[in-house]
């Protein structure tokens, strides 16, 4: 239960975000759900939905086998699929009982700190990498994000910033009517127009959250003013 979810800005990088929840049916507690660690050809971040023993698991594993690759002279941009899909399968496989009546979905961004390739962002499907060319959302929270993502959000539309307040807007209603998804967010802007990893921390994202006004205030104060109320439909 949890909402990972990842927005493509307007000069390629990449939002990522995440809420801070942890729920095991009896007690809830704040973790950090976006995993990063950098390589010499590359930063790479992972975001997972599922439980989470199995996401920090996979997080571990990633990082190791890239490692591994890189040290043994594999070329990381070009084989990280094929090495990712590798330490999946292996995860699928050792933890199938624990994933029966669950799931493992992640979101990985693979960012090379050369200027000429904007980040790589995925999502799995089992132990495969699909590639998304703009958006991608998991967890109980993905419902309520497409929904609004599929109306809000709109590729090279939004600015850097207008993305922070989308994003910021969507984990907050999320919040309220998703379970699972709460204890504040993280965010993470990767690549935008340059190589520098920007996190937003959950504080500045609470702060900001209570400045947005409501979904109520936005819609009434806005029909008011623009909308013209049809003769039927007075009396």
């Amino acid at each position: 239960m949890t909402l990972v979810a990842a927005f493509r800005g307007p000069k390629g990088g990449i939002l990522l975000c995440a809420d801070r929840e942890e729920n095991d049916g009896y007690t809830r507690r704040e973790v950090d759900k976006i995993y990063y660690f950098n390589m010499v050809p590359c930063q790479v971040f992972v975001a997972g939905a599922g439980p989470s023993g199995i996401v920090t698991t996979a997080d571990v594993e990633i990082r190791s086998a890239l490692f591994k690759a890189h040290s043994d002279g594999a070329n990381i941009i070009q084989e990280h699929k094929s090495i990712v899909e590798s330490t999946l399968r292996d995860i699928h496989k050792r933890y199938a009982a624990n994933l029966k009546s669950g799931y493992l979905d992640l979101l990985i961004v693979i960012a090379p700190l050369g200027q000429v390739m904007v980040p790589l962002l995925y999502r799995t499907e089992l132990a495969m990498m699909v590639p998304e060319p703009y958006y991608a959302a998991y967890g109980s929270g993905k419902a309520l994000c497409d929904y609004f993502s599929d109306r809000l959000y709109e590729y090279g539309r939004l600015d850097k910033d207008s993305m922070k307040v989308l994003a910021t807007f969507i984990l907050r209603e999320t919040e309220k009517a998703a379970s699972g998804v709460g204890l504040g967010a993280d965010m993470w802007f990767i690549h935008e127009g340059d190589t520098s990893v920007h996190r937003i921390s959950t504080g500045v994202i609470r702060e900001f959250q209570a400045l947005i006004p409501s979904i109520e205030e936005s819609l009434w104060s806005d029909w008011k003013t623009n909308v013209k109320i049809p003769q039927q439909f007075t009396g």
